[in-house]
Order: structure tokens, then sequence, then C-alpha cells
């Protein structure tokens, strides 16, 4: 089945905002260039702070990539192999524990240990994620894997000391795992029927504001002994999740249909697309400055805007506006009834709100895609975004070490100056560029990861 490139653009994008953001200058930047939560220059929570910020979306639209992913990958499976329940939840069941497993490995085969030999160790871990994980390896090839990974761990643990717990996974992966858990298997049961997929996503809302209400979230986050392993993001963000889904069978229609062009009909298409790229500019602006009254009114007039232009130029497409319009007004109205809009703990309106705008996004992204000619970025992206689990470990565990183990670490830090932040900004960007480019080589050898 073909790949729907956009998506895979979109999460390209996700995950290169994920580790830009995390390797940015520490505390000298523009407050919105951090987490809303997390302001500069201490970078300590604070659950007071609201707003919606570019930092804060790059996670809810990588869970939104994932959920429109979700159709694809069954559609094609059942293309090759033919539908087979017990299969299917035993697939669902395997990509859930590779995931979890991920979210420990990733984490524990790169300890801060200082030295030289260290950055070996670092990329002996890379290479046993990739005996693991890439896509068709042998039983034989997967077992050297997990004796190589298994042998590092031992060795931090006895030789170095490296200390390790429950708490020592990555929480995004562990997220991601639980949402394509509870996501799969709710798609897979309503897959013929939008109306019991509407039904499950309203039980996650009741279970949602019922655990709040009687104070299960704070609970459970309390609890230690069941912490590392659960908390209630695992349910609240299928509130991005699901939807995504249904975008992604609608996508998947289109596609079987050739629908999916946008015909060239002057002024008022690239006003509409650009429209809606310059309406999430706006909805991050609006909530960032805590304009609320006049954010959720020029939302609202924006909105039907689009839909008009929209039902004239490219009317194919108006279920997906019309449903980003409703999560996005809906997420507004609803942040009057809340403290604000949170990621930390994550609320309602930046669920509805941060779903909405990843619809806006992905239609920008195809419009651009459609007019544009292919070229070096969207290459790198949708390289980059149909390896996700590489490009997200490639930085941290070959990368880095390689840098250090050349010295271009040296150098790397003498384009950070401390009095130019900003110049340490670009240098930063640069080389998450290079190392998604180095995914989207790999990717083009047809060489993926594979949970």
């Amino acid at each position: 089945m073909k790949r729907f490139v956009t998506l895979d653009i979109l999460r390209g994008l996700s995950i290169f905002g994920m580790v830009f953001s995390a390797i940015i200058p520490y505390g000298v930047l523009p407050p919105w260039m951090y987490h809303i939560q997390n302001p500069p220059p201490e970078h300590t929570l604070d659950v007071t702070s609201y707003g919606l910020g570019w930092v804060d979306l790059v996670f809810p639209i990588f869970i939104f990539c994932m959920g429109a992913a979700i159709p694809f990958a069954f559609r094609a499976k059942w293309e090759r192999f033919g539908q087979n329940t017990c299969r299917d939840m035993k697939d669902i069941a395997q990509r859930f524990l590779l995931l979890l497993a991920f979210s420990f490995l990733c984490s524990l085969l790169q300890p801060p240990l200082p030295g030289y030999w260290s950055q070996l160790l670092i990329l002996a871990g890379f290479g046993a994620l990739w005996l693991i994980y890439v896509k068709g390896a042998s039983l034989k090839t997967k077992i050297a894997g997990w004796v190589t990974a298994l042998s590092l761990l031992a060795l931090y643990a006895f030789i170095f000391d490296v200390g390790m717990t429950l708490f020592s996974r990555n929480i995004i992966i562990l997220l991601l795992a639980f949402l394509y858990l509870f996501g799969a298997l709710i798609w897979y049961f309503t897959r013929d029927s939008v109306k019991w997929r509407l039904v499950a996503f309203l039980v996650v809302i009741v279970v949602s504001v019922v655990s709040r209400w009687v104070g299960f979230d704070g609970w459970l986050y309390a609890n230690k002994s069941l912490s590392w392993l659960l908390n209630m993001e695992e349910i609240n963000f299928l509130m991005i999740l699901l939807p995504a889904t249904w975008v992604g069978d609608y996508l998947l229609t289109m596609q079987e249909e050739h629908e999916t062009g946008i015909a060239r009909d002057g002024f008022l298409t690239h006003l509409l697309f650009w429209g809606m790229f310059l309406l999430v500019v706006w909805i991050c602006v609006s909530s960032y400055n805590r304009w609320l009254s006049d954010g959720r009114s020029f939302s609202f007039l924006a909105l039907i805007a689009l839909v008009w232009l929209m039902k004239k130029k490219a009317p194919q497409f108006l279920p997906l506006l019309f449903l980003s319009g409703l999560l996005i007004l809906t997420g507004l109205w609803i942040e009057r009834f809340e403290p604000g809009l949170t990621k930390v703990p994550c609320s309602f309106s930046y669920c509805f709100v941060s779903g909405g705008v990843a619809i806006l996004l992905l239609l920008w992204l195809h419009y651009l895609y459609e007019f544009l000619p292919r070229g070096f970025l969207s290459n790198i992206f949708a390289g980059a975004g149909a390896n996700p689990l590489m490009s997200y470990v490639a930085h941290g565990m070959f990368v880095v070490p390689l840098m250090r183990l050349t010295y271009l670490q040296v150098l790397y830090r003498w384009a950070r100056p401390v009095d130019y932040p900003w110049i340490g900004t670009i240098s930063a960007f640069l080389v998450v560029l290079f190392t998604m480019w180095l995914v989207s080589v790999v990717t083009q050898k047809k060489i993926y990861w594979r949970a």
C-alpha cells in the first residue's frame, strides 16, 4: 500500500521538534522557545503557567500521527496476508511489548558516563537496538541484539555502578506504547463503525473526568509501585489519538479513490492553506499571551472563512477541516471552565486544541507537498518520519557519540557561545537536521526500525 507521505513529513517534523527543543541553549532564550510550564532560567515546572507554545505541540502532533497511521498499517498488512483476528491481536501485543522495552533500552543504553570509551559503549547500544528492531531481521539477529543489550546493561550495572530502577525509562516512549495498545484495540473493534468509535471517545472523556473528580490521577502519580508504568496520561491522550484514527480512515479512503490532489486554482487556494498555517500561529500566540476572548472570537471567524474557502477550492478535505474546527473551538471553550490550558496536568483544552492544530498542519503540509517541487527538506522529513524509532534515538546514541569520538564536539561547543544563544540555537538546528538527513538516507535504502 502506498504511504501517505504528508503524514510521514508531519511525523518527521514532530520528532525534529522533540530533539531540537531538548538541546537548544538552556535557560537563556525567550520563554516561548521552551515548554510554557518550564520557563527560563531555572526551567522549574510551574503548573500555574498556562498556554500553548510550539514546543508543547510536538508531542501531541506525534500522537496524532501515530493514530492516523494505525488504519494504514493494518490495511497494508491485510492486503499482504489477509485478515486474521488472532494474528492481529498477537501483533498488537507484540508491538506494545517492543515499544515498552524500547522505552527502557533507549534510556538505559546511554548512561551519562565520562570518558572516551563510554562513547563506544553507547554506539554499541545503538547497534544492539539496530539488531533488535530492524525490519526483516532473522531470529538469530534479534537474539544477538538482545544479548548485546543485556550484556551492556550488566556492564553498566556491575562494573560502572550505574543506578537502574523501574523509573529508568523514557516516559515519552512509555506513553506511546500504551497509547498504541489502547488506540489500536479501540480502532480494531470499531473500524467499521464511526458511531462506536465516538462512544469509545466519550467513554475516554468520562473516565478522565471521573478520575480527576475523585483524585485518582494524583493517587496514581504518588503511588511509586504503579506510577513507573501507569499514569492517566495513557488514557487522557487518547482524546488526541482516537480522532486521529478517523482522520487516518478518511485519508486512506481518499487515497484509494485518488482524491488527495489539490486543484491549482489560483489565489484563493493559496489563501486557504496558508490561512490554516496562520491560524495555527494565531492560536499559539493568543494562548501564550492569554488573549482568551480574542483568541476564541478570531479563531471562530477564521474557521468560518476557511470552511467557505474549502467548499470552493478543496471540498474533499472539508470533513477534516470540520473535525479540526470542532476540536479547536471545543478546546478553547472548555478552557473557560479549567484553570487553564496545560500540558501538566494534561487539560482537556490541551488535548482538543492540539489535536485540531495537528489536522490543520497536516492539510497545510499536504498543500506544500502537492504544490512545491519535491525538495531536500521534504525528503529529509519524510524519510525521518517513516523511521520514527531510529529518528528518536539517532542524535543521542549515534551522532553525539561520533562527535565526541572525533572531537567534533569541541567545534560544536565553539559554535554555541554563551553570550550569543541564538547562534547556539542555529547550531543545534543544523545538528538535528543533519541527524534527520542521516536517518532519511537509511530510509531510502529501505532499512526501517519497527516495533
